[in-house]
């Protein structure tokens, strides 16, 4: 895997090997960055269910104010650090369960511009995680929610606007915005 676009274009990302482990495709990630290539610049930005943080860091190539790794997984968190070590970069992990990063977030009082979630397909369904996210009004007022999912999924909301949709495979990303 490779950061697939920005001024670390090129450079190759550490991941955890084994079938619990699904990385987003560099090929997924730079349709995503297509679809937002204006969204970028600037934004904060979480990457929840991080795994090798590859979301969160090809934004920060690619212009953004800063992100958030999200992720449980010990050996996971170890591979964002060394994945941000080797492009010289600091930013927030937080090493919990995302619904206790969601609720220390808010404490917080942080919004976020781009948040992708990645969750475990047969454990976190996109419905949870919106509902999360929700619940703790971490979507900036223009702010998008990007989830990857099983194909066929959907997010019912009367809070979101699914804006568009891109199949992989067994793959779908989403796009949700905030209904204002």
């Amino acid at each position: 895997m490779r950061i697939t676009g920005g001024i670390y274009r090129g450079r190759k990302l550490h991941t955890i090997a084994g079938l619990t482990v699904r990385p987003t495709t560099d090929r997924v990630r730079e349709s995503i960055f297509n679809i937002l290539m204006h969204e970028t610049g600037d934004a904060h930005v979480i990457d929840i269910f991080a795994g090798s943080g590859a979301l969160g860091i090809d934004a920060l190539s690619r212009g953004a104010a800063s992100a958030v790794f999200v992720e449980s997984g010990h050996e996971q968190v170890a591979a964002i650090r060394k994945n941000l070590e080797s492009v010289g970069l600091e930013q927030t992990i937080l090493p919990v369960d995302y619904r206790e990063a969601c609720r220390l977030l808010e404490e917080q009082g942080k919004k976020f511009d781009l948040i992708f979630a990645d969750p475990p397909y047969e454990q976190i369904t996109p419905q949870e995680v919106a509902e999360t996210v929700l619940q703790y009004n971490l979507l900036s007022r223009d702010g998008l929610l990007i989830i990857e999912h099983k194909a066929g999924s959907r997010v019912d909301s009367d809070k979101l606007t699914l804006l568009k949709t891109r199949k992989f495979g067994q793959t779908e990303v989403s796009f949700y915005a905030g209904k204002k």
